[in-house]
């Protein structure tokens, strides 16, 4: 697999690209509903249910992420491919090292009583791909998905 979010796109592997937008996010109230709701529209009826429901999951875990750990996000790069979807978060913060996607305390017993610590790890199992990689702002989280054969 490419090493990059950017080798993955030139790698052709997900098609033609559909549509592009960007989504400020700073000083909203509620970005991650505007990041769902800026899915939704960039998608414009062009996607299963199951998809947009993973797309859902992962705009709310990057950005809330982003507010949790940075300085705050500061928008939203969607790109629609034929066969995927690459959603970019750009937030203030200067960590590029991996993301950590599994919950930091080993303890079973710690990990029943948690109440966070698991988005990034249910978004890797959603995602084809996650990566960081740094951007003019900050840094960017890119999650790339497939799309079913089928979409426009």
């Amino acid at each position: 697999m490419p090493s990059t979010t950017a080798e993955l796109i030139r790698d052709r592997s997900l098609g033609e690209l559909v549509r592009h937008s960007n989504v400020e996010l700073a000083g909203l109230d509620a970005p991650q509903r505007v990041a769902r709701a800026a899915v939704h529209d960039a998608l414009d009826g062009d996607a299963d249910d199951a998809l947009l429901d993973d797309l859902d999951i992962v705009a709310s875990e990057v950005v809330t992420n982003a507010l949790k750990h940075t300085p705050g996000a500061v928008r939203m790069r969607l790109e629609i491919y034929e066969r995927g979807v690459a959603m970019g978060v750009i937030d203030r913060g200067a960590d590029f090292d991996a993301l950590t996607v599994a919950p930091a305390n080993e303890d079973p017993a710690a990990l029943i009583e948690a109440t966070s610590g698991r988005g990034l790890l249910i978004v890797n199992c959603l995602t084809r791909c996650l990566k960081v990689e740094p951007a003019t702002d900050g840094k960017m989280v890119t999650a790339i998905l497939d799309r079913p054969a089928g979409a426009r």
